[in-house]
């Protein structure tokens, strides 16, 4: 199924309003319940682990025509590297200890790229995941700015096609001796990200089974994912803001009401939110929210979530159930199943 009908191209325009802001921004499974070595830590705070950047170049052939889609992914893993919040080392040995760890693909948004949200994949990899963020081919901010309906529209047949693709092969590098970051990668733990049209693409291929774990961050054109979120099985966390200049704040929470009642989910909601509040360089935000605040309560809250979820630590749930940060959010908990 493909959202290229007349209704959903309707619906998807409404990711296009988030690209010429864009365009100025720059650069649960059955996992083990070994509790988290992070786990006495504030999920806002940096982990325990150094962090280490590679890139590789995974390929497959377009949904629409076959032709190849190069994905240079970047990938951010818990390494040997220093700790604290010493920058990310380029090929660095993975982290000897504490492994294997979880991997979470992460999708950018419309005229994106997978370096705009590095406040949040540096974070998690700190925290002992592996984050891989591909870009989407013909949705970049190299390929159109801002990119509107005709690149929209292609990009979401393809978009979720990428993200699994890139989880594949990630999993496959743990057969192959001679890739280090393969040797510390844990198949069984998964879990699916994304930004704007990135989370469109997160809720989007949850239903695929790969994913343990899903997480949507003011996901674009909501309301064509209604039906497509009723088969939403695994663990949600939905994060807006409540001043989203580009998605309206009542149809993300529809989008949440309609995941199934039996599925385990999370809405944040930041009153002083805007769209771009969720990306390394937040256009529009004010003393009231600022960038700094915005990506603590992202980081907090996206990393307690993987910590209930996907570690299986249910010492962080109360992240999730409590306002522990009346300033700035309020939380609705649904977490059936928790």
């Amino acid at each position: 199924m493909t959202p290229g009908r007349a209704a959903a191209r309707a619906g998807l325009l409404a990711i296009a309003c988030g690209a010429i802001l864009l365009a100025a921004c720059g650069g649960g499974g059955s996992a083990s319940t070994t509790p988290s070595p992070a786990a006495l830590l504030d999920p806002a705070a940096r982990g325990p682990y150094g962090v280490g950047l590679t890139k590789m170049t995974f390929e497959r052939p377009s949904t629409a025509d076959g032709t190849p889609r190069q994905l240079d992914t970047w990938i951010w893993y818990p390494a040997a590297a220093s700790a604290g919040d010493a920058p990310p080392v380029t090929d660095a040995a993975p982290a000897a200890n504490g492994g294997p760890f979880p991997v979470v693909i992460f999708s950018h948004g419309n005229g994106g790229q997978p370096q705009f949200h590095k406040y949040l994949t540096e974070h998690l990899a700190s925290w002992g995941f592996i984050v891989a963020a591909p870009p989407h081919p013909g949705d970049t901010s190299a390929d159109c700015s801002p990119c509107l309906t005709q690149a929209i529209v292609a990009s979401a047949r393809e978009r979720p096609a990428d993200v699994t693709l890139v989880l594949d092969k990630l999993l496959a590098l743990k057969n192959d001796p001679s890739q280090p970051l393969g040797r510390i990668i844990d198949p069984t733990r998964t879990a699916l990200g994304g930004h704007s049209f990135g989370g469109w693409t997160a809720i989007f291929a949850a239903p695929d089974g790969r994913f343990n774990a899903v997480i949507a961050m003011a996901p674009g054109a909501p309301e064509t994912l209604l039906a497509r979120a009723a088969k939403v099985t695994v663990p949600t966390l939905i994060l807006g803001g409540a001043k989203d200049e580009i998605v309206d704040p009542a149809s993300v929470r529809r989008l949440f009401d309609a995941l199934p009642a039996s599925t385990a989910k999370t809405y944040v909601s930041f009153p002083e939110g805007h769209h771009l509040t969720f990306i390394d360089r937040c256009l529009g935000c004010t003393a009231a929210l600022s960038e700094p605040r915005g990506h603590e309560l992202v980081n907090r809250y996206t990393t307690a979530f993987l910590e209930t979820y996907v570690i299986k630590d249910d010492r962080y749930a109360h992240y999730l159930s409590e306002d522990v940060a009346p300033d700035a959010v309020i939380i609705h908990d649904a977490a059936a199943g928790n």
